[in-house]
């Protein structure tokens, strides 16, 4: 038979900035009075886990907050502000620093609430079909993927809640309601939306 691996028996985090997950970065650690060292790669996700079998112990990246950029698997989010006649007339202009201390200038035409720039997210860590890297989102006055999921979430529950209300007022209206979406929802492949 083969060697016995001994078991993992500790997961220790190692905490990580966006830019050491940008650009790589050697880190150290200590566990039980050794220590280690973790050469942290270009394009790693939080999670990412660095096993030392013959310590028995393995580390976990820790993504830390960052105060310009939330990250979505290789793609990075911004949030800008304009006015509202550069909003709905001129369109605005937006310098964002990058995680390597560039400088991008990013517009975003009249009415568009957010541009991507294509090749300026986080790196692939294993590139695919030709991109290196992730993009960058721009987005005015707030996170509208985070918004989106937040209605989502307020609309389900109004949902349930108006239900509730309707079922204990009107029964028939809402065994009406109740049939008219499950024939919709049928009808539209099961999709219901």
């Amino acid at each position: 038979g083969g060697a016995r691996r001994a078991p993992v028996a500790v997961v220790r985090p190692i905490r990580c900035s966006l830019e050491d997950l940008y650009s790589g970065a050697r880190k150290s650690a200590s566990h039980e009075g050794r220590s280690f060292v973790v050469d942290v790669k270009p394009g790693w996700k939080e999670g990412t886990r660095i096993t030392f079998e013959e310590a028995g112990v393995c580390f976990q990246l820790a993504q830390e907050e960052h105060p310009r950029f939330s990250r979505r698997g290789h793609d990075l989010a911004a949030v800008a502000f304009c006015g509202l006649l550069d909003l709905l007339v001129r369109g605005s202009s937006h310098e964002v620093r990058t995680l390597d201390s560039r400088t991008l200038r990013v517009r975003l035409p009249p009415r568009r609430l957010s541009v991507k720039v294509s090749g300026e997210g986080m790196p692939l860590s294993r590139p695919e079909a030709g991109r290196q890297r992730g993009d960058l989102v721009l987005n005015l006055f707030a996170d509208w993927a985070v918004a989106a999921d937040q209605a989502r979430q307020w609309g389900r529950t109004a949902l349930w809640v108006g239900g509730a209300l309707l079922f204990f007022t009107n029964t028939s209206l809402f065994f009406g309601l109740v049939f008219a979406y499950s024939f919709f929802a049928n009808a539209n492949g099961g999709r219901a939306n």
